[in-house]
């Protein structure tokens, strides 16, 4: 059984590894700001987004997930600091692409990230001072607590009685019948 998936901690880790990337600037959310035009970002620059989730299967007592996830690769249109911003964003978006296949970001209980598809991105009107390509994928998890998780110690023995001569007025009447070694 899996350890839960926490959305937070999930988020976290995969921001946190985009920043170990040499080149990427800056790692985060993709920006939620209601406003009509994104001025001033730290280019370049990863954008996290988890999409949804659908039915994942397995019969395990939790529910398993597929994340719907993409990774937004931006660079300033005007070039600031890239001569050619075109070429450089698809470098970059190329980059992302073999480095997502397989991740995990150092939480152990998902599966491996599948890369799914990279685009060039131009939905969001917001965005149009830069250039974006939006890099998809999915990733397994398990949601809720493991039913199956042992969460109390050990068993260390066992007592076995005979109806009716059971209950707290019986206790003498028990046969022991498992008793865990010490160093179990």
């Amino acid at each position: 059984m899996a350890e839960p998936l926490l959305l937070g901690q999930y988020h976290d880790a995969v921001t946190g590894a985009l920043k170990k990337i040499d080149w990427v600037r800056d790692a985060d959310a993709y920006p939620e700001k209601n406003v009509p035009r994104y001025t001033g970002l730290t280019t370049p620059a990863v954008y996290f987004s988890i999409n949804g989730w659908e039915q994942g299967g397995g019969n395990e007592g939790q529910l398993n997930v597929n994340l719907s996830c993409d990774l937004f690769v931006v660079v300033d249109a005007a070039g600031v600091g890239i001569s050619r911003p075109e070429i450089f964003l698809r470098t970059a978006a190329a980059d992302i692409t073999q480095w997502i296949d397989g991740q995990q970001f150092g939480l152990t209980h998902l599966e491996p990230a599948i890369f799914i598809d990279a685009a060039r991105d131009e939905f969001d009107p917001r965005m149009d001072d830069y250039l974006v390509w939006r890099i998809s994928f999915t990733q397994s998890a398990a949601f809720g607590a493991d039913p199956f998780a042992q969460l109390n110690a050990p068993l260390k023995s066992a007592w076995l009685g005979k109806a009716p001569d059971i209950g707290r007025a019986h206790v003498d009447d028990y046969q022991l019948i498992y008793e865990a070694k010490p160093d179990e």
